[in-house]
């Protein structure tokens, strides 16, 4: 191996034990962001999301900086302490005896340096430019005692390191994202990722582990190890036009880097919102699904499988040593034989997942509950939170959460966002204490930054879209061409105005129908189908006589009120229709012509009435359409209008009397048909003293099954035989 290839891996070497000291370690997630609306970066999290703004524009290098960290093992001064003389004391056991059997230790800091998002209509669209970078590293707690003091306290034993991996990437992604209002339910989303890749270092998955012989030590690696790098150390001038060469070579230099390296990828991120009601709303994302290609400046180291031995590292005279660990990788190199290869590679990035949901206690405040993975290295990183959200006035909100994250469960944190006209600040942490104490915490992380916002939500109780300073109904959605306001019966006037909000109207007559636009609004209208006058309640006066037309027996003929409309030529009360004598008068008996006057023979009892054409065909009217409830006596009401007319010609002849008469079929006992037959007789008679007929001038009576009209051996026979009949007398 060549010596600048060993020098090389050496240094490699040194930033991986750098990193397992964890000043602050960095991860990439947002928990308080996920539920933060009002923040138009909220769509980095979850595509769907449609911020509160309509406008959102990211002050370039001042908007969404974060820094997020955690380590699942020890804390910075578990292992680095100070000594009352100002000594450092480096407890290797100390940090060992707090680490899990599985660890978990990421680092990332991101800026963005162009981000903005606006809204047409049912739809968003945002797009950002951000530089990121960040280091995870996933090791079980064996790994660095075997690092710290050799193999020798597990002779005979294998250490299975298969889900042990390392990951560090410094890359600028170019993002554009849509989200669409589907329905009033559904929203959907997604961000298609253009990667442009500086540097990297990784390590590649596979059944990694160690087996140390009883016998003598010797420490076997019965799989490859490969580490793939691209990073400007790998070059032949390294780090130095960047920085030592003339103003020319470092401004090409600089901008190849920043600009031109072939190291390119391209990820996804999708999203979903699904309000189930006012009170419910669920939401699930997925970022990063992608892979950078890595092909500038690679170099790929690999362990060949082999027996070595191996007596740790003595990490106090590693971080003390004035050669920056020179020794000690020495000791590392001439150890562990790599073999050294230029291929290009390619790193997928760590997948994270999202799912949320929120409760509204009301419309300012909310409980949301959030799970979040993140895989990396065939290992799932599971993190949770619940929080609290409020909204105070239209210019502030705040955010209360408690969080799990790289199983610690003490992770209090907060978040808030204030704006001023069009400059919006926002700041959040989930784990406040971190924040502010990182070296005696597992987990710190803040995001903030500065965002230029247009087109403010408005207060709007309903939701309908109209701001409750312009809704005339507020606590009830509506169309905003009403201002807000329901209207039920679709016809363009608000139901707070219109009087029948169930029917369509018209806005003459405050939302109510007119359906022969006669200016009489149905409700008032006894003609409704046909148009009349106000004065006669919108019905026609066809011939004129002031009587309207549904009171009208003579429609075409003027007449008086007294005869319901119709003529009386010769004054005798008999109308013209029924008069034989029309320019003689005389007695209706007579059919309005004059008779001689004689003795009359007084009759022994009642004598049947000869009535007229028109008293007959009431009879014969009352007599079809009289129906009973079945095995009742409950008159039908659709008889009540014969019967009616039966009334008035009652009234109209005081001198007539009525006999009612019931018959029934054979169907049943003789006891309960008479009964019945009576009954409805009886009926017949009570219907006719409420519409004021005297009792004394009505007779009813009962026959029962005694009296058939046909025979009762069929259904037609029966079905005659059924009936009341009506006998007029005087």
């Amino acid at each position: 191996m060549k010596v600048n290839n060993i020098l090389a891996l050496k240094r490699l070497t040194l930033a991986l034990l750098i990193m397992l000291v964890p000043e602050i370690s960095r991860a990439q997630r947002d928990l308080l962001l996920y539920n933060f609306s009002g923040i138009g970066e909220v769509t980095n999290n979850n595509p769907s999301c449609f911020p509160e703004f309509s406008v959102y524009v990211g002050i370039p290098a001042l908007s969404g900086i974060h820094f997020s960290g955690s380590h699942s093992g020890f804390v910075y001064h578990d292992l680095y302490k100070l000594r009352q003389d100002d000594s450092v004391l480096i407890d290797v056991d100390n940090a060992l005896s707090k680490m899990k059997s599985k660890n978990y230790l990421s680092y990332s800091a991101g800026i963005d340096l162009l981000s903005f998002g606006f809204r047409v209509k049912n739809n968003y669209f945002h797009a950002n430019i951000t530089e990121k970078a960040w280091i995870k590293f996933t090791y079980p707690k064996e790994l660095m005692d075997l690092v710290a003091n050799g193999n020798g306290n597990y002779t005979g034993q294998f250490l299975d390191f298969s889900k042990t991996g390392f990951d560090a990437s410094h890359y600028r992604e170019y993002a554009i994202g849509y989200a669409r209002k589907i329905n009033d339910r559904w929203n959907a989303g997604l961000r298609l990722k253009y990667l442009y890749g500086m540097e990297n270092a990784s390590t590649t998955s596979g059944n990694l582990g160690f087996a140390t012989a009883a016998d003598d030590y010797t420490l076997s690696i019965p799989t490859d190890i490969v580490i793939n790098t691209s990073t400007l150390a790998n070059s032949d001038e390294g780090y130095d036009p960047l920085t030592d060469g003339n103003g020319s070579e470092s401004s090409r230099a600089i901008r190849h880097y920043l600009t031109g390296m072939k190291n390119r990828g391209f990820a996804l991120d999708l999203g979903g919102t699904f309000q189930m009601d006012e009170t419910w709303n669920f939401s699930a994302s997925i970022l990063d699904i992608g892979a950078i290609r890595w092909k500038e400046n690679t170099r790929n180291y690999k362990t060949g499988k082999g027996e070595y031995s191996f007596g740790g590292i003595d990490l106090e005279d590693f971080i003390s040593d004035d050669s920056n660990g020179q020794s000690v990788l020495d000791s590392l190199g001439n150890t562990f034989t790599t073999d050294e290869t230029y291929s290009p590679y390619t790193e997928r990035l760590p997948v994270q997942a999202y799912l949320g949901s929120h409760y509204n206690l009301n419309d300012k405040s909310f409980i949301a509950a959030t799970l979040h993975g993140e895989f990396f290295k065939r290992t799932l990183q599971p993190a949770a939170s619940i929080a609290y959200h409020r909204k105070v006035g239209n210019h502030f909100a705040f955010q209360v959460a408690w969080s799990y994250i790289n199983h610690d469960f003490l992770n209090a944190g907060a978040g808030w966002w204030v704006y001023a006209g069009p400059v919006q600040f926002y700041i959040m942490t989930e784990n406040a204490a971190g924040t502010l104490a990182p070296l005696d915490h597992t987990h710190a992380q803040v995001h903030f930054g500065f965002n230029l916002i247009w087109g403010r939500p408005k207060h709007d109780r309903d939701k309908d879209g109209t701001p409750d300073r312009k809704d005339r109904c507020p606590e009830t959605p509506g169309p905003a061409l009403l201002l807000g306001c329901p209207d039920s019966d679709g016809d363009s006037i608000p139901d707070i105005d219109d009087k029948c909000p169930g029917q369509k109207g018209v806005a003459k007559f405050m939302g109510c129908p007119d359906r022969d636009h006669d200016d009489v609004v149905d409700s008032l209208d006894l003609c409704p189908d046909e148009p009349g006058l106000p004065e006669y309640r919108g019905c026609p006066d066809t011939d004129g006589d002031s009587i309207p037309d549904l009171a009208d027996s003579c429609k075409t003929e003027k007449g008086l009120a007294i005869n319901n409309g119709c003529p009386d030529t010769d004054g005798d009360g008999v109308i013209d229709k029924n008069d034989s004598c029309l320019l003689v008068p005389g007695p209706a008996s007579n059919h309005g012509c004059p008779v001689i006057e004689k003795e009359p023979e007084k009759p022994a009892g009642p004598v049947q009435v000869q009535l007229s054409q028109e008293e007959q065909e009431v009879i014969n009217k009352v007599f079809s359409n009289l129906e009973f409830e079945t095995g009742k006596s409950l008159i039908r009401k659709s008889s009540y209008p014969a019967l009616d007319q039966l009334a008035d010609l009652l009234q109209k002849k005081p001198k007539y009397s009525l006999i009612v008469e019931g018959h029934t079929d054979n169907t049943g006992s003789a006891l309960l048909n008479l009964k019945l037959s009576q009954q409805r007789a009886d009926a017949v008679k009570v219907y006719l003293q409420q519409k004021g007929i005297s009792g004394d001038r009505i007779t009813s009576r009962g026959f029962g099954m005694t009296r058939p009209v046909a025979s009762n051996s069929t259904s037609e026979g029966r079905q005659r035989n059924r009936r009341v009949e009506f006998t007029v007398v005087e």
